[in-house]
């Protein structure tokens, strides 16, 4: 079952220490944090099922292999066509390397049974790394709990966003 990286939104304070592990890991920051109406929200690769960046590569440098949409930089030519074409902006263009580059979840962290490292840095466990059904199992609990402990009134309560 493909694992992926998830946000428990109301848990992110913005501190941006998922980008300096990032960038501590890829000597540049393949994600970013920006904010939404407000609140910070961490960006990465979503690693489209029907990745658009995929499709436009001239060298079939992208391909996604287990559900994770990867550049190979020996083929990659620094043409920048995933970069533009991608709705969120995630691929970045190194003009030292002339390559592009951009999240691969850590595949080489995955390999030693590690996490990848922007989750393992983040300090309030806003990311969240597994399979979509172990997260959606977690956010269901959480919230059943949240529920049982309000009791009657459980009903007149708006409940946020909770992992």
């Amino acid at each position: 079952m493909p694992q992926n990286v998830f946000l428990v939104m109301n848990r992110c304070l913005g501190c941006e220490e998922c980008v300096e592990a990032c960038k501590r890991e890829n000597v540049v920051s393949l994600c970013f944090v920006d904010s939404y109406r407000g609140v910070p929200v961490p960006f990465r690769c979503a690693h489209c099922e029907d990745a658009p960046c995929e499709k436009v590569c001239p060298t079939e440098s992208i391909t996604i292999k287990d559900d994770i949409v990867q550049i190979n930089a020996e083929t990659c030519i620094g043409c920048r066509s995933c970069e533009f074409i991608c709705p969120w902006g995630i691929p970045v263009y190194r003009e030292d390397l002339g390559k592009v580059f951009k999240c691969d979840m850590c595949v080489s962290r995955q390999k030693l049974d590690k996490v990848p490292a922007c989750v393992e840095a983040c300090p309030t466990q806003a990311l969240v790394f597994g399979t979509r059904e172990d997260f959606m199992v977690d956010h269901h609990e959480t919230t059943q709990k949240r529920i049982e402990k309000a009791g009657k009134h459980a009903s007149r309560i708006i409940l946020p966003q909770e992992g």
